[in-house]
């Protein structure tokens, strides 16, 4: 039987880290082990995870001295799960997620077949959202894909901008509103896709995926990590596989909150560096991508 790392990564956030990683003990898969990063907490995180966990069977404390965002964190727990308990299967979890299904990585585990380098589950919000999957297939052209990104960037910069604070305040932009969607028609069956995109929150890196990267795309600080990974995944032709079968509760948004008090200027400044980044390496070939952004990151 494989054993299987689960990472939570936290940062100054240590009570939803603490609910998250007690909600592990639902899930019944025997072979696993625990590995909760502290990506460079400023408050008492690490005192109080090292007060609760310190001594116990199967969970693992790796800290990091300064916040390295959501890859290069997960990544310190990536190497720790792979070098030094030779875990070959990594599943990723937001650390404000809460384990429902006592056969959620059995589940996974069993819907793994040779090929597939990331799987992921059904991801319910409080509100009965299906967040998985979370976009279908965003593999283009690379004329086309460079266009998408080109047009995205230049929205998000216009938006930050004084002139388009002036037209919002005298109403220019009336927003319609949309009828949230409470079920989402992909997250009925099981699929199987080269170009899909599996939500951030909870996702699992195969062995087939660690042949070819030791670890997630290092070059981020936060979002847009999920369409980076197909990026990565569909260069190597390894596809992605959403299981329906099986589910996670994820309370959403925590973590971002408390790390950056909500504050948008600020996440809409990590958006547009990790969208710029994902359009700067799209066209990349895998080896070229390898050389420049993997060889030289530390692990």
């Amino acid at each position: 039987m494989d054993k299987v790392a689960i990472i939570v990564l936290n940062y100054l956030n240590y009570n939803d880290t603490i609910e998250c990683v007690e909600s592990i003990s639902v899930d019944q898969y025997p072979e696993k082990e625990i590995v909760i990063v502290d990506n460079g907490s400023t408050n008492d995180s690490r005192e109080r995870l090292e007060e609760k966990y310190r001594n116990c069977e199967g969970i693992h404390l790796v800290f990091s001295e300064q916040n390295g965002g959501f890859a290069r964190g997960n990544n310190l727990g990536i190497r720790y799960a792979t070098v030094i308990l030779g875990c070959s299967f990594v599943l990723l979890v937001n650390n404000d997620t809460l384990f429902r299904d006592p056969r959620m990585i059995t589940a996974l585990m069993e819907a793994y077949e040779p090929g597939v380098g990331v799987l992921g589950p059904r991801i319910i919000t409080a509100d009965g959202y299906e967040q998985n999957p979370a976009k279908y297939d965003v593999i283009r052209s690379k004329r086309r894909q460079n266009w998408h990104y080109t047009r995205r960037i230049i929205k998000v910069q216009f938006k930050q901008t004084s002139y388009y604070r002036i037209l919002r305040k005298i109403n220019v932009f009336r927003k319609i509103r949309k009828p949230k969607i409470k079920h989402n028609e992909l997250a009925l069956t099981t699929v199987t896709s080269l170009g899909m995109v599996l939500h951030g929150a909870c996702f699992m890196l195969t062995r087939d995926y660690f042949k070819y990267y030791p670890y997630l795309f290092p070059e981020t600080f936060l979002y847009f990590e999920e369409e980076i990974l197909t990026t990565l995944t569909h260069k190597v032709g390894l596809a992605k596989k959403f299981v329906h079968i099986t589910h996670i509760f994820h309370k959403e948004h925590m973590s971002t909150e408390v790390s950056f008090s909500n504050v948008k200027s600020i996440r809409t400044g990590y958006f547009l560096q990790s969208l710029k980044m994902a359009k700067k390496i799209y066209p990349l070939d895998y080896h070229v991508l390898i050389k420049k952004y993997f060889n030289r990151y530390d692990r």
